[in-house]
């Protein structure tokens, strides 16, 4: 179909970053997980998050990220979809997909690290063992630059409410483990001695647990880095991370008030390097706190693709070619579906106001009322007019 808007892309592709022959499957497991939110509509749209930025590396997704109606909006955007796809409707089609690919003898770039039962260490681009302990929130400290980590304590949940002693209201107790964690649902903010009780019935099931200091944080950035398949470390840009009161994730904001300081980009790229030396390759992210009194803390790792990722790389082409300054990466749902959805998303497409990144389409969904999801790109000349925009789309039903 015609583009109607100027092709936006992405400063480095996945592919440019990971290199040829290898798959990239954004999806967490389809087993249980107890550190991610389980619902497998949300999971699957994720899915699509990485299309405007995937380049020519073939994805793993799922179908309903994959319709007429939603393909049409991504290229109406001047997105460049030119990636094969690995799609899937349930989960055994999704294990399917593994097994043909290890025969294959094909390599996958995961998000999160899968049960053993359900893809083999042969599927992995990287050691799943290494990944596991990069992003095991027990063994920050060995990453973290000395100064730059907050004060912790590793300690069970049967032994919070003794370990608490040098921690005064409010802490926080985040699990410590290696199994596949995000968003924020692995962190429990207490306040007082019934938030411990809570915070300990939470983590009862979990190898271990971490209690942190409260951080009264300034400025929240994501500072992002690549290792490629060569071994060049890049820097691929900061966001500012929009958290609620109970440490959960809720979007970025990428701008030029976005990059920090020259010392928090070098404390993040001081722990890339030990990841890399260790033997990471892929791009990371990682959560960097500035104090009121100028501290610069490293409290949460994540060695994989992060949220906002796909804004940082699309930036440039996005001021260049449509001239707005401000990105605000969003995540919705659509109260009617997606017709009014469809509407209000072309309308701000053909305004100059919004990107979407993936639309998941609850009506070709196998999950039985499913409700249609977005996640985009809210543009505007500052925060203050791309906020103004984000309320056109909650007034047509999005939210």
């Amino acid at each position: 179909m015609q583009i109607s808007k100027p092709a936006i892309v992405p400063r480095f592709t996945f592919s440019e970053i990971y290199g040829p022959d290898l798959i990239f499957n954004p999806r967490p497991s389809f087993a249980h997980n107890k550190w991610i939110p389980d619902c497998p509509v949300k999971l699957d749209l994720l899915t699509g998050s990485q299309f405007a930025v995937l380049g020519s590396m073939p994805v793993i997704c799922s179908r309903a990220v994959t319709t007429q109606k939603a393909t049409e909006l991504y290229e109406r955007a001047g997105l460049q979809l030119r990636f094969p796809v690995h799609e899937y409707s349930t989960k055994e089609d999704y294990r399917r997909i593994f097994g043909r690919l290890e025969n294959e003898r094909k390599k996958m770039v995961v998000q999160h690290i899968h049960p053993e039962e359900e893809m083999s260490s042969e599927n992995y681009w990287i050691d799943p063992g290494l990944v596991q302990y990069l992003n095991n929130k027990a063994n920050l400290e060995e990453l973290v630059p000395p100064g730059h980590a907050p004060k912790r304590k590793s300690t069970t949940s049967a032994e919070l409410d003794d370990q608490l002693a040098d921690f005064p209201f409010p802490c926080v107790v985040k699990a410590a483990t290696n199994e596949a964690n995000a968003a924020g649902f692995d962190v429990f903010i207490c306040r007082n001695k019934e938030d411990i009780k809570k915070a300990a019935d939470f983590f009862a099931s979990c190898e271990g647990i971490v209690i942190e200091e409260y951080l009264e944080i300034e400025q929240n950035y994501c500072v992002q880095f690549a290792c490629t398949a060569d071994e060049r470390l890049l820097y691929l840009g900061t966001a500012v991370q929009n958290i609620t009161n109970d440490g959960k994730y809720e979007g970025n904001w990428v701008d030029k008030e976005s990059e920090p300081g020259d010392e928090v980009v070098k404390i993040g790229r001081r722990i890339m390097e030990e990841g890399c030396k260790r033997g990471y390759k892929g791009i990371a992210g990682f959560d960097i706190a500035v104090t009121p009194d100028g501290r610069k803390i490293a409290f949460d790792l994540n060695y994989r693709v992060n949220g906002s990722t796909a804004a940082l790389l699309l930036r440039d082409s996005i001021e260049e070619h449509l001239g707005q300054k401000v990105v605000k990466y969003v995540s919705w749902k659509s109260i009617g579906g997606i017709e009014p959805l469809y509407d209000c998303v072309k309308r701000g497409i053909e305004d100059g106001y919004f990107i979407p990144l993936s639309i998941y389409d609850g009506n070709e969904s196998p999950y039985e009322d499913a409700d249609t999801l977005i996640q985009g790109l809210v543009l505007g000349d500052s925060r203050e007019e791309a906020e103004q925009k984000e309320s056109i789309f909650q007034r047509a039903g999005l939210s």
